[in-house]
C-alpha cells in the first residue's frame, strides 16, 4: 500500500468512525448492569495503567491529569444529559459533543500510532513498544477512562435515587 493511498483512506476511516459514534450517542435504555460493568472496567484499567506507569513520572502525571480532566468532563456531560423515568423504563440521552470529543481524541491518537507504525515499518526503524508510556497517549487514556468511569458512576447514582414509574393499567391487555 502506498503512502498516498493510506493518506486518502485515513480521512474516510475517520469520517466512518465519527458517523458511527454519532449514531450510537442517542436515547439509550439505562441498564444498571451495563453502568456497573463500564464503571468497573474503566476504573480497573485506570488502576492497572497507574501501576504500570510507576517510575515513568511524566506519563504517570499525564495519566492522572487526563483522568482529572475526564472526571470534570464526565460531570459536565452528566449535567447536560437528558434523563427520563418513564413507565417503560429508564432512559438517558448523553450530550453528543462531549462524548464525541473525548472518543475522537482517543481514536485520533490510535490512528496516529498506526500511521507511525506504518512509517517505521516502511523505513525499517524499530517502533517504540511503550505506547502507554508516551505522555500524549497517557493523557488521552486518562481522559477516556476518567470520562466514562465517572459518567457511569453518576448514572448509577441517578438510577438508585429513582423509583420506577408504574405502568398504566390496560383493561384490554389479557395475559
Amino acid at each position: 500500500m502506498t503512502t498516498l493511498t493510506l493518506l486518502l483512506l485515513v480521512p474516510l476511516a475517520v469520517w466512518r468512525i465519527y458517523s458511527r459514534l454519532k449514531r450510537m450517542m442517542t436515547r439509550t435504555k439505562s441498564e444498571l448492569w451495563h453502568h456497573y460493568a463500564t464503571a468497573a472496567v474503566t476504573i480497573g484499567v485506570l488502576l492497572l495503567l497507574l501501576v504500570k506507569l510507576l517510575g515513568n513520572w511524566p506519563a504517570f502525571g499525564a495519566l492522572l491529569a487526563g483522568a482529572v480532566a475526564g472526571v470534570l468532563l464526565g460531570h459536565r456531560n452528566m449535567k447536560l444529559t437528558r434523563l427520563e423515568n418513564k413507565p417503560d423504563g429508564f432512559f438517558y440521552t448523553p450530550n453528543r459533543n462531549l462524548g464525541l470529543l473525548v472518543v475522537m481524541l482517543f481514536i485520533s491518537r490510535l490512528i496516529y500510532r498506526l500511521f507511525e507504525a506504518y512509517l517505521h515499518m516502511h523505513n525499517q526503524i524499530p517502533l517504540d513498544p511503550d505506547f502507554v508510556g508516551n505522555p500524549v497517549s497517557s493523557v488521552l487514556f486518562g481522559l477516556l477512562l476518567g470520562f466514562y468511569g465517572v459518567y457511569s458512576s453518576l448514572l448509577i447514582q441517578w438510577r438508585r435515587t429513582q423509583k420506577p414509574v408504574p405502568r398504566p393499567i390496560d383493561i384490554f391487555d389479557i395475559k
